[in-house]
């Protein structure tokens, strides 16, 4: 795709790249009938499988109203460019701040509470994302979040996949291990915010590879290190909720990004990571069954 600066799309003034992905770009603009920055997300038309995802993401937005997923202010085609246009946030990214190092336990608390309100929205609305990363979690602040990019997001009643055969749809660091015998589900996405917990407390994803199917395929195979063994600050309560969203196993995860959220809040009051491991293995048991209640 043809740089687009000091070009208009609609009355978009389109003044800078800001990224690339695929086949999509995403540039400033200044819309000159509201008189404010904005961000448009362009694709360009001949790619079949890209537009019906960016025609299927402006769809998910139109049906998402949540103080924290990222609206969509338009959407529209001229010549070969697809367009959707949204607010320009400029604060950055969770892959940004992780990227400073692991979260305080709080901070993560704060954030987990945000993406899993906007999450569970999303479900009950019947979308499942399909793409939960820090990438798309976008920030006003470093204390207020937006859930970004529907760009892969799924009908949960029917709809394509688009699946191209031997590929994986999505991003392998944070797919769930049922993925490789079946559609995403609700639980998938739980598995995908459980991976980006782990990672907001540690600072590193649970699985890394030298290829995408390597990491996947650890996804499939391998159990996590514990977080405790990266991070010796994270209370071992967490460590539990952090573990019980990763289980190979969708029923034994939380059900809800809620039940993920609430059960963290409710770690951060539990007894001190000493108090709890000289109390014993049965109110560990006792714990991970409170947990996934």
């Amino acid at each position: 795709m043809s740089g687009l600066q000091g070009t208009t799309l609609g009355r978009y003034q389109i003044t800078e790249r800001l990224g690339r992905g695929g086949m999509s770009e995403v540039y400033l603009a200044y819309d000159e009938q509201m008189h404010r920055h904005v961000a448009v997300k362009v694709v360009v038309n001949g790619q079949t499988e890209y537009i019906e995802r960016f025609r299927r993401e402006a769809e998910a937005i139109g049906r998402l109203t949540h103080d924290h997923i990222l609206p969509a202010f338009d959407y529209g085609e001229q010549d070969m460019y697809h367009y959707l246009v949204m607010p320009y946030i400029e604060h950055g990214t969770l892959r940004d701040l992780i990227a400073q190092g692991p979260l305080p336990i709080e901070h993560v608390a704060e954030l987990l509470e945000q993406i899993a309100s906007a999450l569970d929205f999303a479900h009950q609305q019947g979308i499942i994302h399909r793409d939960i990363k820090p990438s798309n979690i976008l920030l006003r602040d470093d204390h207020y979040i937006y859930l970004a990019d529907f760009g892969l997001a799924k009908v949960i009643e029917g709809g394509s996949d688009l699946t191209q055969f031997g590929s994986l749809l999505g991003t392998p660091e944070y797919m769930s291990p049922e993925l490789s015998s079946g559609p995403a589900t609700t639980s998938s996405d739980i598995y995908a915010l459980g991976i980006l917990v782990y990672q907001m407390v540690t600072g590193t994803v649970p699985f890394i590879g030298d290829t995408p199917l390597s990491v996947y395929w650890k996804q499939i195979q391998e159990v996590p290190t514990p977080p405790t063994e990266i991070n010796p600050n994270i209370p071992y309560a967490i460590e539990l909720v952090i573990l019980t969203a990763l289980e190979k196993d969708p029923a034994l995860r939380y059900q809800t990004p809620l039940d993920l959220s609430t059960a963290f809040q409710r770690a951060l009051a539990m007894p001190d990571d000493e108090a709890l491991r000289t109390m014993g293995e049965p109110v560990y048991e006792a714990l991970e069954e409170d947990f996934v209640d």
